[in-house]
């Protein structure tokens, strides 16, 4: 595989060639010594000064001369810079000798670049560099460690050699060390030396060095597009939200067809949670070039932040400009089954798949066939298709939790936890799952097993800081606090109950929720009046149920029931028996088309 690093000569290469033949012609005329000697007119050969006697290596030189004009094959390139290697050894004076080197470097460097030529051709089908294309780059480091050894100015070398080390394979330091050759030859010439700084910022292995040597690219060419991404990726790393966002409108306002690099860069930002500034800097993209691509991307980030309006008028843009485009179909789909518009979810789907019949089994179409099939409440559907998503990604934690998800829903809870099980297997300290587990098993009344799995996920959080965790933490800590608490509180199993266990959790679980979650201050309650202290009992659920009452709460009639018993002076008790649903799910190949 060849770099595109390697483009063809430069005009700059080119004006040098003519330069160095032009040198050349001027030195066969002048390297005879009778030519250059002064004869006055008249003069007897007896008055002739005498001429310095030629250093050994001359005629090695004249020959070298001579052989250079016309040299463009390999073998004539070599056997002209024999020549020349052999004049140097045997010694010249000091001007030819520092002729000969110079030439001697500028002929190495274009048999280097006859060898690069046959890259291509050497590659072969595995991928990577053929082991033909190995020898090819080594042999050609070693004849350009010649040519700037000779010429210690011959900035295309040094710049050569840094680019064949980009390579697999290739040296670091190496790279640094030419690229610093090249940008103290090239002060004259800031777009050039501008790459040099580029290709240098690629060896540092510090994000300060790097954007030192950025920074200095772009004094040295503020146009050199590659620099600016290049920084603009590492100030987005670095957390320079500000510094990153100027860099990417310059690049991508100037260039909106870049959707590659606009793509990433925007994936970046999400993960960072600056959606609205990506959302912002894909507007400017637009006024700029309008494409169906963009307005793809921008419906995404409206959506990301609950603007499912904006995020439909931009699907429908993208679809008036291309509107046989099956992902953009697709994504409105999506989007419609959000908006709970199944009619419209169902229309683009077909839709879709009328254009590209084949996406109709790809993950994108099974994915959104799935989310059909639970809007319409067909779980065995439902679950087929969560399956087949699992078998095509095995190792996909998600698609597996949201098969076992399913499966609760179905009234499956023993599918679920065999599936969670599998989960656990390989991730045993999977927070998430380990609470789902726990959930499951209580919904099937196994309350030893759960306490070990809610026990389990609160021993990985470990000791949870309220003003440092993020709100999806706490979320987890509190749900989880307050199952364990609530199986401790209630169930009917005398060796299963730990009030004090359960008063503590409960209270953790309520101070991260600012005792305002109806069911946490139900759990609450459920923990005081286990201890005995139903004063406190009556007060927590009768504030559960008041909030339940506030929120149109769908547990207000159980809280209700929890509350009289209290004023009974009597503790809740509760055991889940789920029973599995024994409906068989039939594969679809089993079921009969009518």
């Amino acid at each position: 595989m060849t770099s595109d690093r390697f483009q063809p000569p430069t005009a700059r290469n080119r004006n040098l060639s003519v330069k160095r033949l032009w040198v050349f012609s001027l030195a066969i005329a002048c390297s005879s010594p009778l030519l250059v000697a002064p004869i006055a007119y008249g003069q007897d050969n007896a008055t002739v000064p005498a001429v310095k006697p030629a250093a050994e290596g001359q005629a090695d030189l004249d020959e070298a001369i001579v052989k250079r004009i016309g040299a463009d094959t390999p073998q004539a390139l070599e056997a002209v810079s024999a020549l020349l290697e052999s004049a140097i050894k045997k010694g010249l004076d000091e001007e030819n000798q520092a002729f000969a080197k110079k030439m001697l470097g500028s002929v190495l460097l274009q048999r280097a670049e006859s060898l690069i030529a046959t890259f291509p051709q050497a590659a072969d089908q595995r991928g990577g560099l053929s082991s033909r294309q190995i020898a090819i780059r080594s042999e050609t480091l070693e004849i350009l460690a010649r040519a700037v050894e000779n010429d210690p100015e011959l900035v295309e070398g040094f710049l050569l050699i840094a680019r064949l080390h980009l390579m697999p394979g290739g040296e670091r330091e190496e790279i640094k060390k030419a690229t610093t050759s090249a940008i103290g030859l090239l002060d004259d010439e800031p777009k050039e030396q501008s790459s040099a700084y580029v290709l240098r910022a690629l060896t540092n292995e510090t994000d300060e060095g790097k954007l030192a040597d950025l920074d200095a690219a772009l004094k040295a060419d503020p146009d050199n597009k590659e620099a600016i991404q290049m920084r603009a990726s590492i100030r987005l790393d670095a957390g320079d939200i500000e510094g990153a966002i100027g860099d990417l409108e310059k690049v991508l306002v100037e260039d909106p067809t870049n959707t590659a690099f606009a793509g990433s860069v925007i994936q970046k930002l999400v993960d960072r949670d600056r959606v609205a500034e990506a959302r912002e800097l894909v507007t400017k993209m637009l006024a700029a070039k309008p494409s169906e691509g963009m307005y793809r991307m921008r419906a995404i980030l409206h959506r990301e932040e609950g603007q499912l309006d904006e995020a439909m008028a931009d699907l429908d843009k993208a679809i008036a400009m291309a509107p046989k485009d099956p992902m953009t179909l697709l994504q409105r789909s999506g989007l419609a089954l959000e908006r709970d518009d199944l009619r419209s979810a169902k229309a683009d789907f077909r839709a879709a798949i009328q254009v590209m019949p084949l996406i109709a089994e790809a993950d994108e179409g099974i994915e959104l066939r799935m989310q059909i099939a639970i809007a319409e409440k067909r779980n065995a559907d439902a679950i087929n298709d969560a399956k087949l998503l699992v078998d095509r990604a095995p190792d996909s934690t998600f698609r597996k939790l949201r098969l076992a998800t399913l499966y609760t829903i179905d009234e499956r809870p023993r599918k679920a936890i065999e599936v969670l099980t599998d989960i656990l297997a390989g991730d045993p300290e999977n927070v998430g799952v380990l609470r789902t587990r726990g959930d499951a098993l209580l919904s099937v009344g196994d309350h030893k097993a759960a306490i070990a799995d809610y026990e389990s996920a609160i021993a990985a959080i470990g000791n949870l800081d309220p003003q440092e965790a993020s709100k999806r933490d706490i979320d987890e800590a509190s749900g989880l606090y307050n199952n364990l608490a609530w199986v401790l509180a209630t169930s009917p199993n005398d060796d299963i109950r730990n009030g004090a266990r359960a008063l503590e959790l409960a209270e953790k679980s309520a101070e991260l929720t600012n005792h305002e979650a109806p069911h946490i201050l139900s759990t609450l309650a459920a923990a005081y009046a286990e201890q005995g202290d139903y004063e406190n009992a009556r007060k927590w659920s009768g504030k559960a149920v008041e909030l339940a009452a506030d929120q149109e709460h769908n547990q207000l009639e159980q809280l209700e029931e929890e509350l009289e018993k209290y004023k009974q002076n009597e503790p809740w008790r509760e055991k889940q028996e789920t029973e599995e649903n024994a409906i068989p799910i039939l594969d679809p190949e089993d079921l009969i088309d009518t």
